[in-house]
């Protein structure tokens, strides 16, 4: 089943969040999930190295989401075109807006995406098979989009809505961090996921502990990111760094 059926299916999935976008922590360290997230926003990837990131997600039959950093349609149909699985889009507010982003990641006549990539070519020049594949996922980050999340939920060809919890809790003037904004924003965790489960959407979240994991699946959320690559690494060196200097003081006091 593709990435699109398993969620129409109401599979529930766990990914990662790849910011380095290296496609050595995506063969190596990712092996085994059901996806990955490919980031375009905050990292500093350029066009190459998501394509690169793409490539290997393909590989290793790993579904690919690359995330936007504009609501361009010309540029979302660009990161589409390196044959990723589908986009996530930031700052999503309106099903206006949600509807025009979708038109851009369907052919015609589903939608209004351009043809003319060689790398889709190359994979399938049926525009029905990209048709029937691509995920598109809509970020709830504002009061407002909250306030609409039941409109934006029901947009024909949205599979996903994933919470993007920091942006909305400072937005809500509550100061956070990846690890605490969860507890911020609960309420508006409750709606979204009611939203997309009436909706047969799947509500997506990103989550920094084992602990909010088993919180967002008891919720309903189906869609995980389990964390990236860069937080996880930075909170594994400074525990060793800790370690080291424990270590190193205990010796030099007890010699």
């Amino acid at each position: 089943m593709t990435l699109k059926e398993r969620l129409a299916a109401g599979h529930s999935l766990i990914g990662a969040l790849l910011w380095s976008n290296s496609p050595d922590i995506l063969e190596y360290a990712a092996a085994g999930l059901d996806w990955v997230w490919c980031e375009g926003q905050h990292a500093h990837a350029d066009w190459s190295n998501l394509a690169h990131c793409v490539r290997t997600a393909e590989a290793v039959n790993m579904p690919a989401l690359v995330r936007t950093w504009t609501h361009d349609v010309g540029c979302i149909e660009r990161l589409l075109d390196t044959a990723a699985t589908g986009i996530i889009v930031p700052m999503v507010d309106t099903p206006e807006q949600a509807a025009r982003l979708v038109s851009h990641c369907y052919y015609p006549p589903v939608g209004n995406r351009s043809y003319g990539s060689a790398r889709i070519e190359r994979i399938s020049s049926n525009t029905d098979y990209w048709n029937q594949r691509v995920v598109t996922v809509m970020m709830i980050e504002t009061p407002l989009a909250v306030q609409n999340v039941e409109a934006i939920a029901s947009v024909p060809g949205v599979d996903a809505l994933l919470v993007g919890m920091r942006d909305l809790a400072l937005r809500l003037g509550r100061e956070v961090d990846d690890y605490t904004a969860h507890l911020h924003v609960k309420d508006e965790l409750l709606r979204v996921v009611e939203a997309c489960q009436n909706a047969n959407k799947a509500a997506a979240v990103l989550v920094a502990t084992p602990e909010e994991l088993v919180l967002r699946l008891r919720e309903g959320y189906r869609l995980i990111c389990a964390n990236s690559d860069l937080l996880i690494l930075a909170e594994y060196w400074q525990r060793m760094r800790q370690v080291f200097h424990s270590a190193l003081d205990e010796k030099e006091n007890h010699p």
